[in-house]
């Protein structure tokens, strides 16, 4: 509730409310004028509401309309009095139907758009917008002062080469500086939007230089090439087979570009419009695949031939190497499953499969939820009966996937952990910060279920595992019958979205303004200005040549279902585990 409360006091939801006290009135009175032939007045009454929704439109921008849809069809509904009908019945229906109307889209509006703060700088210039943008996310970003954000440090790091990207009228060049900002926020819900064609140029730009191979790095330390072209193309429609120098996948490389390998790792940062690192140890994972666009027309580098012997080679470059990196970040990833949302299946005799893509059910219900402090039988309930169709089936362990899991409702997280609880247990608080510092309000719980809590059980999470994700990875490792298992921890965000500023040239920033908090009451999950995981791993996937090999293989850039090598690793974990007793 305490969330719902805060959305009411943005302009749109000021607004909306007006709109539906004022459409209220009008549906009461517009009867009486038309009767008394002020039909011009009653006209001119329920136009007001239109009108303001056009001024609100003129403010915010096209770019902004889908977010407030539901408050220009409000602005809309007074028209319904101006309808023909001369009968008293018809006459009464009209206003009773104009206002149930106007309060279900009222609601609609104000239940779609929780906490939507949005603001319009587009048609600034880019100095002035990517002022404002860094002055109004000073004020508004909950995470500010828990990250250090330095936000004097970003405008002046960064505002010459605004004013470069201004004097040369480079769309490109601006885009690419606001993502460079946002990566510095180290926070998977800052995120931008831009244009099809500004994504595909600053994508380019970003990714660099394509060597024909990527890079990934093993437990044991050594660096290999993976997805490295050979006399079969993989990104090119001709071969370019750097076989003949003696280079193929998993060859081990020991130096990049006249640096030492490790060193080289070390030195990349993983900027990209297309994904974020709130924890630094998932960004290392990801650090050599991007390493290997970095250099010039050539590339020196150094590897270690089949024979053992330390060999020395130029590379040319063969082209933009964007293709290739979303490749290796995508099976880095594993291809997004793209079966529906709570699926479940055997994957084999002992083993049940449920799979969460989002934490979304329904969205009357889940708001519903959190005006119950949490309580979400039904929902509850209904995962009940998935693991109970799994268990008829012979399931005596079940891996629960929630890799690449884009978040949602907490609420729905902890509908699925009271099945493995019988503790009641805090799950999230709304809150706020001052200047004494941060303050719980509306305290939601997992209430326990307890059934299923001795089933052995896995979850698998990753680096894009975030949001309401994270709260899920959470709140299921926080079970004592649960391992959460995977090659990299989750995202490490769990705040309320809430925010967005419109830029010049269609530039949207994202971010959130709302603050979640933990029964401590500091932000709940995300990580500080240390960048450390605050949902360890128990189980580690370990990256063994072997693994590595499996998990780039080229095959799976063909074909995304070509093999699930951390899905084997869980099954098989979860079948050694249950064997040993342990």
């Amino acid at each position: 509730m305490y969330l719902f409360l805060q959305a009411l006091k943005t302009p749109s939801a000021i607004l909306a409310i007006a709109i539906l006290l004022y459409s209220i009135v009008i549906a009461i009175v517009c009867p009486g004028l038309k009767k008394s032939g002020k039909k011009a007045v009653a006209v001119i009454l329920c136009l007001l509401p239109l009108v303001a929704g056009l001024v609100h439109f003129v403010i915010y921008g096209a770019a902004s309309f889908l977010s407030f849809t539901y408050l220009y069809a409000l602005a809309l509904l007074p028209l319904i009095n101006l309808l023909p009908g001369k009968k008293k019945f018809p006459v009464a229906l009209k206003a009773v139907a104009a206002i149930l109307a106007a309060v279900a889209v009222c609601f609609l509006f104000l239940v779609n758009s929780v906490a939507k703060l949005v603001h319009n700088y587009s048609g600034m210039s880019y100095t002035k917008s990517f002022t404002k943008m860094l002055q109004t996310m000073e004020k508004e970003y909950c995470l500010s002062s828990w990250k250090k954000i330095d936000y004097a440090f970003l405008l002046n790091e960064y505002l010459p080469r605004v004013e470069e990207a201004e004097k040369n009228k480079d769309e490109t060049a601006y885009a690419e500086v606001v993502t460079e900002v946002l990566y510095r926020f180290y926070d998977s819900h800052v995120y931008i939007q831009m244009g099809d064609d500004t994504y595909e140029q600053v994508m380019s730009r970003k990714a660099g230089n394509d060597y024909g191979l990527s890079l990934v790095k093993l437990d044991d330390g050594k660096v290999i090439a993976v997805l490295v072209e050979s006399d079969k193309p993989l990104i090119y429609d001709e071969p370019h087979d750097l076989g003949k120098l003696g280079i193929h996948n998993g060859t081990q490389i020991t130096s990049w570009d006249g640096k030492k390998i490790d060193e080289a790792i070390e030195q990349t940062e993983c900027i990209n419009p297309m994904i974020q690192f709130p924890v630094k140890s998932n960004e290392d994972m990801f650090r050599p695949a991007f390493l290997a666009g970095r250099g010039g027309e050539t590339v020196d580098i150094t590897f270690i031939d089949d024979s053992g012997s330390e060999k020395h080679a130029t590379l040319n470059k063969l082209g933009d190497y964007s293709s290739r990196l979303s490749g290796a970040i995508m099976l880095l990833l594993q291809p997004r499953n793209y079966e529906p949302n709570f699926s479940s299946k055997m994957l084999n005799d002992k083993c049940g499969y449920l799979l969460i893509r989002a934490e979304h059910f329904s969205t009357l219900t889940d708001n519903l939820a959190v005006i119950k402090d949490g309580s979400y039988p039904e929902l509850t309930e209904f995962y009940a009966s998935k693991i109970e169709e799994l268990k008829t089936q012979g399931m005596e362990y079940l891996v629960i996937d929630i890799r690449n899991n884009v978040g949602g409702y907490d609420n729905v997280a902890g509908a699925l952990a009271s099945l493995f609880t019988s503790e009641k247990k805090h799950m999230f608080a709304f809150g706020f910060e001052d200047a004494q510092g941060y303050h719980k309000r509306d305290d939601q719980y997992i209430y326990p279920d307890g059934r299923y809590k001795d089933m052995p059980v896995v979850v698998l999470v990753n680096s894009q595992c975030v949001s309401a994700g994270d709260g899920m990875a959470k709140f299921l490792s926080d079970c004592d019958n649960v391992t959460l298992m995977g090659i990299t921890a989750s995202g490490g965000v769990n705040q309320n979205n809430g925010a967005c500023i419109y830029l010049t040239n269609n530039i949207s920033v994202y971010y959130p303004a709302f603050l979640t908090l933990s029964y401590e009451g500091v932000p709940l999950i995300d990580t500080d200005n240390t960048r450390q995981t605050r949902v360890p791993l128990d189980e580690k996937i370990p990256i063994t040549k072997e693994f590595a090999l499996r998990f780039f293989d080229p095959e799976k850039l063909r074909n995304p279902e070509a093999g699930d090598p951390q899905l084997d690793y869980a099954v098989d974990f979860m079948a050694r585990k249950t064997a040993s007793g342990n």
